[in-house]
């Protein structure tokens, strides 16, 4: 839970950032084409003293790779101390971005728990990209 709010503090942080040094401000509240963090927890289903290698997620992971091949998934991957992991998507809006979540095979099976968030990239070390980057006068 502490890294559930670790996240929202981060991502609040650079939406903050990035609201302040950016000309078109949008609305917090408009995700429409947005990226979305879907954190995932342990759900009841979890097999208790196993790894995440040894949790029934086949389907979980066959579910990941045809949304990125979709190009949906941006990114994914477990967190290396076993409590859940991380999924980075891309939705039209928060109600696809749920849906997409709840489909999750893991989820359904109620091995994972999905808390969905909506994300702006701030600080993009592919692109260099920061909203405290200065630009030229």
């Amino acid at each position: 839970m502490n890294r559930l709010l670790l996240l929202c503090v981060f991502a609040s942080l650079a939406v903050l950032a990035q609201d302040a040094h950016s000309p078109a401000q949008t609305s917090a509240a408009d995700t429409s084409g947005a990226n979305f963090i879907i954190v995932l927890e342990r759900g009841p289903n979890w097999l208790p003293g196993k790894s995440v290698s040894e949790q029934p997620l086949r389907e979980h992971g066959r579910y990941l790779l045809r949304l990125m091949e979709s190009g949906k998934l941006v990114l994914a991957g477990p967190f290396l101390d076993e409590q859940g992991g991380i999924i980075l998507l891309k939705a039209a809006d928060s109600a696809e971005a749920q849906k997409i979540a709840n489909e999750d095979p893991g989820v359904q099976n109620r091995i994972l728990q999905p808390a969905v968030h909506p994300f702006r990239i701030a600080f993009d070390s592919a692109t260099g990209a920061s909203p405290f980057k200065r630009t030229a006068p």
